[in-house]
């Protein structure tokens, strides 16, 4: 008896759920007064909800909610009012657009191919887009494939899905065989001790970054020669096709640098372009790690830009492998922080003006506008203790 009196109580439940759940909504008081701006952003920019709003009379409970932004188009979102404390919901239309034209990554104002080179000339340049993971490009200008000659007034042409588009001039050279090459000139290797003199102060601390190809280290010697900081590099994947592996040198460097109590951080050279790549990257290095704490933040070092067409990536997808990468970190109490040259962050890394920067610049005074927290400023130094080759050199700011 006690079964069956359950199975009506229950029964009854679901159809009070049904009736609720397909009940139709109340409509809004005739007194309410919503007026809406024009309400068209640009694919994802931040928004909130309140900028739907230009004038209400109604209290709008989601006003601080932020806008899904990353689908081109019409979106509806329903705005949740309360008038007299009872709740109603609101619909309210925005438009997503992209205006943001494609970046040349890698394209030469002067190009020059074998006359048996039957390659397309957009395979020659490497280009990406915000939005479209794959925009298309053309020349513009004639030439004759296969001729000797130089061929001016020559444009790659790149365009995305919303039919934003840019154009780089060029010459194409078309020659019989490859020129010899010219002679190169001697490295200017950067002693140590020119650099704490010119960098080092109250607020800086100088580092240096590692990897195998640094060799055998002697991290004493490091140390003693005004060195504070090391950064080594905990693991690499070369390319997409391989895997992500430790350094051989990571466990070696790791123990002797901090027995000799250097301040220590780490860096994964990798290939993620997607969110599930940046976090099984997180998740990686956190398993080596094995807990233990670090003086600096991981960074995240993507470098396969000659490659990227392979890829399929728009440089959002890329930008978010990265923010994934971080948030792992995070929710395992480490920070991230991102590695690149002033070059791509300037022109194609997105969302990342809340992160930590490691700023890749080569010169004696950067002019990179943005905020970072370390300045790798020459792969060319020499410090004691390090004799198999060069090692970059790092400024950190306190």
């Amino acid at each position: 008896m006690k079964n069956k009196i359950l199975i009506i109580i229950i029964f009854l439940l679901i159809v009070i759920i049904l009736i609720l759940e397909n009940k139709e909504p109340e409509e809004l008081p005739s007194s309410t007064d919503i007026k809406t701006n024009n309400n068209t952003f640009e694919i994802y920019e931040k928004h909130y909800v309140k900028e739907l709003i230009k004038e209400s009379n109604v209290e709008i409970i989601n006003s601080e909610d932020l806008l899904p932004n990353e689908e081109l188009g019409k979106h509806t979102y329903l705005l949740k009012i309360k008038v007299k404390k009872k709740e109603y919901t609101y619909p309210i239309e925005y438009e997503l657009k992209d205006s943001t034209p494609p970046v040349f990554i890698k394209a030469s104002s002067n190009l020059t191919i074998l006359n048996d080179d039957m390659q397309d000339l957009c395979e020659k340049i490497v280009y990406a887009d915000n939005y479209d993971s794959h925009p298309t490009c053309k020349v513009l200008g004639t030439y004759e494939q296969g001729k000797k000659g130089t061929y001016q007034g020559l444009e790659f042409i790149i365009t995305d899905s919303s039919g934003n588009e840019k154009k780089w001039p060029f010459t194409l050279n078309i020659i019989e065989k490859t020129p010899s090459s010219t002679p190169s000139q001697t490295k200017q290797y950067l002693p140590i001790d020119e650099v704490l003199k010119k960098y080092k102060t109250s607020k800086t601390s100088i580092g240096i970054d590692v990897s195998r190809w640094q060799g055998n280290v002697d991290f004493q010697k490091v140390k003693d020669a005004g060195i504070e900081v090391v950064i080594m590099r905990i693991g690499a994947q070369v390319s997409k096709e391989d895997s992500l592996d430790m350094d051989s040198k990571f466990l070696t460097y790791y123990e002797a640098a901090k027995n000799v109590g250097l301040k220590i951080g780490v860096y994964v050279y990798n290939t993620a372009t997607t969110k599930e790549g940046g976090k099984k990257t997180a998740e990686w290095v956190i398993e080596q790690l094995h807990g233990d704490s670090l003086d600096l933040p991981v960074a995240y070092d993507f470098e396969d830009w000659a490659n990227f067409m392979e890829y399929e990536s728009s440089l959002y997808s890329l930008s978010s492998a990265y923010k994934e990468f971080e948030k792992t970190l995070k929710e395992h109490g480490y920070e991230a922080m991102l590695y690149s040259s002033k070059f791509y962050l300037e022109n194609v890394w997105m969302n990342y003006e809340d992160s930590n920067i490691w700023l890749a610049h080569y010169t004696d005074q950067t002019n990179y506008q943005g905020k970072y927290m370390l300045w790798q400023m020459s792969s060319l130094g020499r410090v004691d203790g390090i004799t198999e080759n060069t090692v970059d050199i790092d400024i950190l700011y306190q």
